[in-house]
């Protein structure tokens, strides 16, 4: 549907051809009026409608005057005039200003559906030109991003030129605007669905903001978007529109922002440069607006600090996911921090996994696909990625750890509550437990909490409050007798105890029995 901007100085005419004219069934909608050229002008300029009807006779700027002003600035607006004077003089001045036609008052209905037929038509043509236009600038923009030759890049230069009738090189910038994939993959939309979607969510934004721009596609799922230098968005703008496509699209955006103003001849160097700084996106994470200054200056080493893999893979044979989850997680930061190269990580990664999986017997082995997790680690857009696929191959090992030693732990568990149940009375402490079974008191505690839902203190506890119950219906034994036979050789805080457990004090049991 295209918009119409309808101007005349009588009130009465211009309400009746707002209101009346049923201009919805020939594919029009009234996009705004005014009542002489010069209100007509300064709307237009705000609204830049499709087609302007205008009469010819009005005060202040009359039709003719607005309408050579209007072709001065926006040569696609369509211009079609009113008259009431049927002579020769107003409608050849009509059309000395590109009128595609004129209609003669009073409006009679058949004329205006047979003229704005023809109106409709010359938008149409120039919405395809401009296509076309629009097409062939992005092509050479994309030839000139890639062209190194010097020689090929003048002809380049000087064919944009023509092209867009042009005398002088203007200054550009740019910014590379990416789908990220694994976040489309798991809405199950396909990449050139959501790059359809953002390009029209892109074209919107940049046009409410009333910057021409040309937009550019280059690999899959990446589209470079240039404009005037002197146009570009300022920082906090860049960062409204990174807000407004989370809220509006259902897939994430990153997008990176060329720090450079240069010349078409230069447009090979301002590309690289936002590649560069889109690449900023493994370290710093999907879905933001990554600026020139992040990568300025960052230097990037191939030193990767040390890890302690001796204790990361102590804990998974320990069967502590969130402990090593913690640990592997504090050395990708210092990575990040460290701009180490992605090659390097990527290496140090297999190396880890390798080390992982071979310290695990034949049946774990079999569980994995090497190949595939060492070919999604070098895919990686994001060291975040990596470290989810570190930390899944370790919740497989702690889980199939989990399953073979499970009726082992059962038993030794029993184990130790065996050993409290017959020695309750003797001094007892978690590490005199572990050295009797040989596991690590971290370890002990772990398997014990998960067999039996108490920890190793609070089951001794309970053994020996309840023996002291028992012993409580002995009245010869005194409290304190009691309390060193069951274990604990303060009074006082068998006691405490006692009470926190029972809700009585130990004479008050005894007199309750």
């Amino acid at each position: 549907m295209y918009s119409i901007f309808l101007v005349d100085d009588e009130e009465l005419e211009l309400e009746m051809m707002r209101d009346y004219i049923r201009w919805e069934e020939m594919g029009l909608y009234v996009a705004g009026t005014a009542s002489n050229g010069r209100e007509a002008l300064e709307k237009i300029e705000v609204i830049e409608p499709d087609i302007v009807l205008t009469d010819v006779q009005m005060p202040i700027m009359n039709g003719i005057d607005l309408a050579k002003k209007i072709r001065e600035r926006y040569d696609w607006i369509q211009l079609t005039f009113l008259t009431g004077h049927d002579e020769f003089n107003y409608v050849k001045a009509a059309l000395n200003v590109g009128a595609v036609g004129y209609l003669l008052k009073p409006l009679d209905l058949s004329e205006i559906e047979s003229v704005i037929e023809k109106v409709k038509q010359r938008c149409e043509e120039v919405r395809l030109k401009n296509r076309s236009m629009e097409s062939t600038k992005a092509n050479m923009l994309k030839e000139l991003s890639y062209e190194k030759d010097i020689v090929r890049t003048i002809h380049l230069v000087d064919d944009y030129l023509k092209l867009t009738r042009q005398s002088e090189q203007g200054r550009y910038a740019m910014a590379l605007f990416s789908i990220d994939p694994k976040e489309a993959e798991e809405e199950r939309q396909s990449i050139e669905d959501c790059m359809s979607r953002l390009l029209t969510f892109l074209g919107h934004f940049f046009n409410d903001k009333k910057m021409e721009t040309i937009m550019v596609s280059y690999n899959e799922g990446e589209t470079g978007v240039f404009m005037d230098a002197a146009q570009q968005p300022g920082h906090y703008a860049w960062e409204d529109l990174s807000e407004a496509i989370r809220n509006a699209l259902d897939f994430t955006v990153t997008a990176a922002v060329g720090g450079h103003e240069v010349q078409l001849s230069h447009i090979h160097d301002l590309y690289e440069q936002t590649k560069m700084i889109l690449n900023e996106r493994f370290y710093e994470g999907t879905g933001k607006i990554i600026h020139a200054n992040a990568v300025r200056g960052q230097f990037y080493s191939e030193q990767v600090p040390p890890f302690e893999k001796k204790k990361w893979f102590d804990a998974i044979n320990q069967l502590d996911f969130e402990q090593a989850a913690q640990q592997l997680h504090g050395h990708v930061a210092r990575l990040a921090t460290l701009r180490i190269k992605k090659k390097i990580i990527c290496d140090w990664a297999i190396d880890l996994l390798d080390e992982l999986l071979e310290q695990l017997h034949k049946p774990v082995l079999e569980g994995f696909k090497r190949a595939e997790l060492y070919h999604s680690i070098y895919n990686a857009l994001t060291l975040h990625e990596i470290e989810n696929l570190i930390l899944g191959t370790a919740g497989d090992a702690v889980s199939v750890l989990g399953e073979r030693f499970m009726d082992k732990n059962s038993k030794m568990v029993h184990l130790v509550r065996t050993m409290i149940d017959q020695n309750y009375n003797q001094p007892i402490t978690i590490n005199s437990l572990s050295d009797q079974v040989y596991l690590s008191p971290n370890y002990l505690r772990s398997i014990f909490k998960e067999k039996t839902g108490m920890t190793i203190h609070d089951y001794l506890t309970k053994i020996r409050l309840d023996n002291a119950k028992a012993m409580l219906a002995d009245g010869s034994l005194k409290i304190q007798d009691i309390a060193q036979r069951v274990g604990y050789e303060s009074t006082s805080y068998f006691i405490s105890l006692f009470l926190k457990s029972q809700g009585v004090t130990p004479n008050e049991y005894r007199k309750n029995i």
